[in-house]
């Protein structure tokens, strides 16, 4: 990670507040810079606030996501994956194991009953929903490849029904996209967010939606302090492109 991924940490850490209630929160950000933003994350829950908890890779098979962990030294001991591309990628690069979610992206519907079905299988953190306190879901538009709008809003209403009435934990759940490839999607999850979070090109902090109240990026803010005053209800800003 460089210094301006270090910096984003900070800021992140900041806008994931925890208030002791299960709550969602939605990243927008440019389809290149995705990867990026989950190893943001995942060094913030993991390592800013030492919290457990459970990655699901929709865009990539999770090996790709381990290695990367595992570049920039990043502990998985309290990650567990959960791969909802291929149950036997071909891929082995990184250390992380992944309960085998066996229905695959085209039945993504089954996948809550999966997570609240399945048992820890022993001593070691494997799958225990008991333990988990955040999720991390990436590129969720990419389940449009595989279903349809219909099937991945009821995918999503449904996970989020059972986390709020079965977690004895209060899990904070991210989901990660670029709104600009499925708009509709996104104001969908935006809609069901506590925070909607938009970074730029050169990510950073652009911009904050609460509850459709939009807060500006402060210019003179620091990392530490990214959301700045509460403006005007103007919804978030698509990203400019950049050649």
């Amino acid at each position: 990670m460089n210094e301006k991924d270090l910096q984003l940490v900070h800021s992140v850490s900041t806008v994931l507040e925890s208030d002791g209630a299960t709550s969602t929160y939605l990243f927008n950000a440019k389809f290149t810079n995705l990867v990026r933003v989950n190893l943001v994350l995942l060094k913030v829950f993991l390592e800013e606030k030492r919290r457990k908890g459970l990655m699901i890779t929709i865009d990539r098979p999770h090996q790709y996501l381990s290695h990367l962990m595992q570049l920039h030294a990043l502990d998985q001991t309290n990650l567990v994956f959960i791969d909802t591309i291929s149950s036997h990628a071909s891929d082995t690069k990184g250390g992380a194991v992944a309960p085998e979610f066996q229905n695959g992206p085209f039945q993504i519907e089954t996948l809550p009953d999966f997570l609240y079905g399945h048992g820890n299988g022993g001593s070691k953190f494997i799958l225990d929903m008991g333990k988990v306190e955040f999720v991390i879901i990436d590129n969720v538009s990419t389940l449009l490849t595989y279903n349809t709008m219909e099937s991945v809003k009821r995918f999503l209403q449904k996970y989020l029904d059972i986390i709020g009435k079965t977690s004895p934990n209060c899990i904070q759940t991210v989901f990660v996209m670029d709104r600009n490839q499925h708009p509709d999607l996104f104001q969908f999850i935006a809609a069901l967010s506590k925070k909607a979070i938009d970074l730029g090109p050169d990510m950073t902090i652009e911009s904050v939606s609460v509850s459709g109240v939009q807060v500006p990026e402060s210019p003179h803010s620091s990392p530490q302090t990214s959301v700045g005053t509460i403006g005007v209800n103007q919804g978030i800003p698509r990203n400019k492109e950049v050649m």
